[in-house]
């Protein structure tokens, strides 16, 4: 690996690393790799600071710098659309800077770890990961649904992944969701992506804001749903969305419903098969950016 400067702020972190003989340009990218959501996945970089005596999240984020140097010089040829690959690009030069606490085991960490590994992928307000669908999901919707999505996996999707697995993007870009412009050019990245893939699916997303129920008590988040309702796809309501799912975030009042029990919204699987989601682009190229 080309030698390069090591921002200062990390430097007491990487010589840490290097008296235990655990230099952060030899581990970076293995560690990171292996991050997934549990917390056992990243044990290791745990058990990494505990031996280099390291306190607060520098280890973190000297792990992620070192990933993302590795990460840069790959992105041009990722099968990803040019503006997924420029906005990869920038977010790679700023994870390790992030004003957020980025300690192993948090959510920021996880996110940070697979984008610095190339596994998650910014669209604007909305990113994604290369997943399948939890057979876990087929028990949690109610009959007949449960069918009906069994069927639709089997038929129209082919199977139950590889798909893109969407994701919300962390603050601030998140507020954009409110925006149907920005939210529909994420989409059209999206779909312009899988288009690249030919194994790929699906585009799917399992949230709170899929539930009928929250669309009609918030007509906003109608465009978020739009693309499977409307142009080929399904949306199929599982189980209760816990305070975790994101429900109690972005409205003071929904959280106080909620809190209160006035409220109790279900999870959203939604499904949008790649044909369907490339023939919506290709009549869309006013979203391009």
């Amino acid at each position: 690996m080309q030698k390069i400067e090591i921002p200062e702020a990390l430097r007491s972190a990487d010589s840490a690393l290097r008296r235990i003989g655990q230099p952060a340009e030899n581990v970076a990218w293995s560690y990171l790799q292996s991050v997934r959501d549990d917390e056992a996945s990243t044990g290791a970089v745990a058990a990494l600071k505990k031996k280099a005596g390291s306190q607060g999240d520098d280890v973190e984020r000297l792990l992620i710098w070192y990933a993302t140097q590795q990460a840069l010089p790959r992105v041009a040829s990722l099968p990803v659309e040019r503006s997924v690959r420029d906005r990869l690009e920038r977010d790679l030069r700023e994870l390790h800077v992030t004003n957020v606490s980025i300690a192993a085991g948090s959510y920021h960490f996880n996110r940070a770890a697979k984008m610095a590994t190339l596994r998650r992928f910014p669209a604007g307000p909305l990113e994604w990961e290369l997943s399948g669908i939890p057979r876990s999901y087929f028990l949690q919707a109610a009959f007949p649904a449960n069918l009906q999505f069994l069927a639709f996996v089997t038929f129209r999707l082919g199977g139950r992944g590889p798909c893109f697995f969407m994701h919300v993007a962390p603050a601030p870009r998140q507020r954009a969701l409110s925006v149907p412009g920005q939210v529909l050019g994420a989409y059209y990245r999206m779909a312009r992506s899988l288009e690249l893939q030919p194994t790929v699916r699906a585009l799917v997303a399992h949230a709170w804001f899929h539930d009928p129920v929250a669309v009609r008590d918030y007509p906003h988040l109608e465009v978020l749903s739009e693309p499977y309702l409307n142009q080929g796809g399904m949306i199929v309501t599982l189980g209760p969305a816990p305070p975790s799912s994101g429900v109690l975030q972005g409205s003071a009042q929904r959280r106080a419903d909620y809190l209160a029990g006035k409220v109790q919204y279900k999870y959203g699987f939604a499904m949008w098969p790649r044909d369907a989601a490339i023939r919506w682009a290709n009549a869309h190229p006013e979203l391009a950016d």
